[in-house]
């Protein structure tokens, strides 16, 4: 029972600690390098994920590590908002190629929770409509 409890209270701090991240983003717009390096650094220390190395990965090899280190699929929606922002602030210091990157992975996150949850959302396609304009202009 303990290990179970400890386990949901990991798995909901990891929640929590993507909230955040999104959070330090939208409040760094203005320092755009700055935001992106911080959050690239602490996903590495708290997930052990390397954002760069993410990017190119397949995009089924892509959801199955962060279907591990994510476990909950409310976890890879709010990673998915994570990718979408770090695309709304990269053209300021990083190649429109990585935008796009940072921009289709969020999709295929949110199209891989809309196939795996248990209920429709029109939120999430919603989102999911919204960063294929982005990517299409």
């Amino acid at each position: 029972m303990e290990r179970r409890d400890y386990l949901l209270h990991q798995i909901q701090e990891m929640g929590a600690f993507l909230v955040r991240l999104i959070l330090r983003l939208k409040k760094k717009e203005h320092q755009p390098a700055a935001a992106i390096q911080k959050v690239s650094s602490e996903l590495e220390e708290e997930l052990d994920l390397v954002l760069k190395d993410l990017l190119f990965l397949e995009d089924e090899a892509f959801v199955e590590l962060l279907q591990e280190k994510l476990v909950l699929l409310e976890n890879m929606e709010q990673f998915a908002s994570l990718l979408e922002q770090l695309g709304d602030v990269a053209l300021v210091d990083e190649t429109f190629l990585r935008q796009q990157l940072y921009y289709h992975k969020a999709i295929v996150l949110l199209d891989f929770t809309e196939r795996e949850s248990q209920s429709f959302s029109m939120e999430r396609q919603d989102r999911i409509a919204g960063l294929r304009l982005k990517i299409n202009g």
